[in-house]
């Protein structure tokens, strides 16, 4: 950007606030650029509370130089490695923060206003979308667009356009149609994300109990689909004898029409819960769904899949079947916000509608609070509900509780 096309009150209100802010600058010998506070110093490493980041340990043989306040130059002007640039691609990525802070490394994914960015010096990071106000790439990248097909080339991302530069041409569109972005050659791993978190307790004395819960989500994502498969299980022993064992493995695959609205094709679950007389249900379906809201901090989609499903079960009255299909109708629902920096919270909900010989209504819900202990490490707090509203009666003439209630505490990790 040329100074002189900045009204001059403009940059005089923006030097003043640099002058003001007595922030700290470290610059790496990279070319990153981190602000903040110096928090302490040590003969071989500093502690540093960078705006965005937050408190980050950086070896002394990577900084180039410590600026003790922010520098006088303008906050448009880039670091010298990355002035570069515009001579060619580099090997290197580059982001800048709303905070003036700049990064070099690796552009993962842009995926549901979230960039992936895998620094040279600070390892792989997570940004909310609206955090980044400059984007650079030195690699080819695959560029989906509301109503296009995805478009490839090198991206520049400025406050309020995307420029895709081709071969031959240049083409430029709103930042607000920008839906995702993949590297052209990326590995098949790099699409991929997953959690996985479990809970286990026991005791002994006068009553021995075991409990074990396990809660496993994997997606695969591109810039136009996205592929779920989340697990659930739940085990519990009293004194020997077997009181809870339920598994659920859901599975869909989203294709995104654009930047709302998707296909759910195909949509499947299975579950298992013998207390409950059921051996196994499986459900098949395809629907539509779309995301009401979202924003870097929220999201909340709903879909809705007409679904076949049959149910196999443990024991039956005499004269009734062990296996009953029906055609059924499945909502769900995915709610989850950020309430801080370090706590998320999450509501999912799945309704099967279907006749009475598979149990009629059934419903599934969990709700959830994350909190990151670290980058990767989760404590988890969250509560299931399981209901089978007129569960199959078992030859003995019992009927099952309609109703599965559990609280679990949970270690979770970020793969």
């Amino acid at each position: 950007m040329n100074p002189r096309n900045i009204p001059l009150a403009s940059l005089a209100l923006a030097l003043l606030f640099a002058i003001g802010a007595h922030a700290d600058t470290v610059h790496l010998r990279d070319g990153e650029k981190l602000v903040g506070r110096l928090v302490t110093e040590a003969p071989d490493t500093i502690i540093f509370e960078s705006r965005t980041l937050g408190r980050v340990e950086i070896p002394r043989a990577r900084i180039e130089r410590l600026e003790r306040e922010l520098p006088a130059a303008p906050a448009f002007q880039p670091p010298v490695a990355l002035q570069a640039w515009a001579a060619g691609p580099t090997h290197f990525d580059w982001i800048q923060l709303k905070s003036g802070e700049w990064l070099k490394g690796e552009i993962k994914s842009l995926q549901d206003e979230r960039l992936e960015f895998n620094s040279e010096e600070l390892d792989l990071l997570s940004f909310d979308w609206d955090k980044i106000a400059v984007l650079r790439s030195g690699q080819l990248f695959s560029v989906r667009l509301e109503q296009l097909k995805p478009v490839d080339g090198l991206v520049v991302v400025t406050s309020n356009e995307v420029q895709i530069v081709a071969t031959t041409t240049t083409n430029v569109f709103p930042r607000s149609e920008l839906l995702g972005l993949a590297p052209t050659g990326n590995r098949e791993v790099d699409k991929w994300t997953g959690k996985i978190s479990v809970g286990f307790s026991y005791r002994a004395g006068n009553t021995r109990e075991t409990d074990l819960s396990v809660f496993t989500s994997i997606q695969r994502r591109t810039p136009d689909t996205r592929l779920s498969l989340d697990y659930s299980g739940n085990y519990s022993r009293v004194n020997g004898t077997e009181v809870e064992q339920n598994h659920r493995l859901d599975g869909q695959f989203d294709y995104f029409l654009s930047r709302r609205l998707f296909l759910r094709v195909p949509d499947v679950e299975y579950y298992r819960d013998p207390l409950q007389n059921l051996d196994h249900r499986l459900t098949l379906g395809a629907g539509v769904g779309y995301d009401f809201i979202k924003t870097p901090r929220t999201e909340w989609n709903v879909t809705v899949t007409p679904a076949w499903q049959r149910n196999w079960f443990n024991s039956v009255e005499t004269g009734q079947r062990t296996v009953a299909d029906s055609a059924a109708l499945v909502l769900s629902s995915r709610f989850e916000t950020e309430l801080t920096q370090r706590l998320d919270y999450i509501l999912e909900y799945r309704g099967q509608l279907s006749r009475q010989a598979t149990g009629n209504d059934t419903h599934y819900a969990r709700t959830a609070l994350e909190f990151e202990i670290h980058k990767r490490l989760k404590l988890d707090l969250s509560l299931e509900w399981n209901r089978i509203s007129q569960p199959q009666t078992e030859a003995s003439g019992d009927t099952p509780s309609p109703d599965d209630f559990r609280l679990v505490t949970a270690l979770g990790v970020d793969l």
